[in-house]
Formats: structure tokens, sequence, C-alpha cells
């Protein structure tokens, strides 16, 4: 089984600091999300980072295709069988709601990518490569400046 290359094995360390689930898979590893999803992060010199969002098995393209049309042919069924009855209206929100279910999904996949895309950023911002000890962690060198309004208002109240 192949082992994660120095710059996945970096970025899992910092994501798992960051309270992330992160599981290796031999030459790649997964970030796992609530609502069965996940993002699988995959390393090559050549193509740099890759990550492929997940639902469940499914790849997320696949996950939301296949719960669309699992809804759609309960609710054409439903009408079928039942016609306009209560029974069709239940199994229509039911779609809808699995539907946004799918949406979550994809806030959550998609809030991840940024994140990592946002860490790999910042390792390498100023380097060719990412080095665990070139840089301070993301949380560690943020420095913010507070300015306290009443000391700068200079205007004159009678």
């Amino acid at each position: 089984m192949k082992s994660l290359d120095g710059e996945m094995d970096v970025l899992s360390e910092e994501l798992d600091r960051l309270d992330y689930v992160v599981v290796k898979h031999g030459d790649y590893f997964c970030v796992r999300l609530p609502l069965l999803t996940s993002v699988e992060v995959h390393h090559t010199p050549e193509r740099g980072f890759r990550f492929i969002p997940q639902i469940g098995p499914f790849r997320r393209s696949a996950g939301f295709f296949l719960t669309s049309g699992v809804a759609t042919a309960a609710v054409a069924g439903s009408a079928l069988e039942f016609g306009a009855t209560p029974v069709t209206l239940v199994v229509g929100f039911l779609g809808i709601v699995a539907l946004i279910h799918d949406a979550c999904r994809f806030v959550l996949t998609e809030g991840c990518l940024t994140r990592l895309q946002q860490l790999i950023a910042s390792r390498t911002t100023g380097r060719s490569r990412l080095f665990s000890g070139a840089r301070p962690m993301l949380a560690e060198s943020a420095q913010y400046t507070f300015l306290d309004q009443r000391a700068a208002d200079t205007t004159f109240v009678r």
C-alpha cells in the first residue's frame, strides 16, 4: 500500500489539528463531513492537488442525479397509482425534502473544498512546496487590529 507524500501528510495533519475528520486511505485521504458526505484529496507532482466531492459511495453529481431520479419516479408512480390524493402530496413533499437535503450536501462539500484551497494557498504563498516548519500555522498567523470608534470620532457634539 502506498503512503501519503510529504505535502499530503502536512495537509492532513493541519486538517486534523483544525478538528476535521481525516481518514487516510493509502496514497490519498478523505475529509469526512456530516450528511454522509466527504471530499477525497489526491496529490501528484504533475497535476497538483485534486479534490473529489462524494455523497455516500457516489460522486456528488451522480448522487444528486440518483436522488432526483428516485424522487421523480416516486412522485410519478404515486400520481399514476393514487391520483391527486394526500398520498401523492406527501410523496411529493418527501421528494422536495430529499432534494433540499442534497442542496445542503452541495453546500457542505463546496465549503470544504474552499477551505482546502485556502489552506493550500496560504501554505504555498511565496514558496513552491508545502513544508510544515517554514510558516506558522494558519490560526497562529492572524494579526488583528481593533480600532476604538470613540477615539477615531472627531465630530463636535453640543
